[in-house]
């Protein structure tokens, strides 16, 4: 072996050994008003919303998950029925399918499915025919006067093999829950 080789080899493991393996991203514990929850580990995290209607919002590439405290003084929302009649609820005017139901927040709510459109052409074309819906999943939890709004939706016609979004929006109705008063 040659100096020069001995030497490179040298450099590469001591890079090696040094590298180690990388932190693995942990959950974000979150509170908004009367709930605590986990984000996906790893995920972008905002505040969104207004004051009147705060929410959370975790997004990774195209999958995007939000968590939203409705009702309340001040809200576009008076109630869990006005949201699921309203546009952010239903798929151009047809009411949200129910899909099944699940755990969070310590009781079981509905899980519902809209769609809504995502511009994926070309923004100086025309638009040819229907728009393209993405595909969103939401539920609703009613806590007195108000109500959380916990959605999930991956705006990409491609469905993602790994399914990390969905697993990421099963945690997080796994991890939700309501703070005693």
């Amino acid at each position: 072996m040659t100096t020069k080789t001995a030497l490179l080899a040298a450099v590469i493991a001591s890079a090696l050994a040094g590298a180690g393996e990388a932190p693995v991203p942990q959950p974000v514990q979150e509170t908004l008003g009367a709930a605590r929850f986990s984000g996906p580990a790893g995920w972008e995290s905002e505040k969104s919303g207004t004051a009147a209607d705060p929410g959370v919002r975790f997004s990774r590439g195209l999958d995007v998950i939000k968590v939203r405290l409705l009702g309340g003084k001040g809200s576009r929302y008076a109630g869990p029925d006005a949201f699921l009649k309203g546009f952010e609820a239903t798929t151009m005017g047809k009411a949200p399918e129910r899909v099944r139901q699940v755990k969070a927040g310590g009781r079981k709510v509905w899980v519902y499915r809209h769609g809504y459109p995502v511009d994926l052409g070309d923004p100086s074309a025309p638009p040819a025919g229907a728009p393209a819906l993405a595909s969103e999943e939401f539920c609703v939890i009613p806590l007195g006067g108000k109500f959380f709004v916990l959605s999930f939706a991956h705006e990409s016609p491609i469905p993602d093999p790994e399914a990390a979004g969905e697993k990421a929006w099963a945690a997080l109705l796994a991890s939700f829950s309501l703070k005693a008063k």
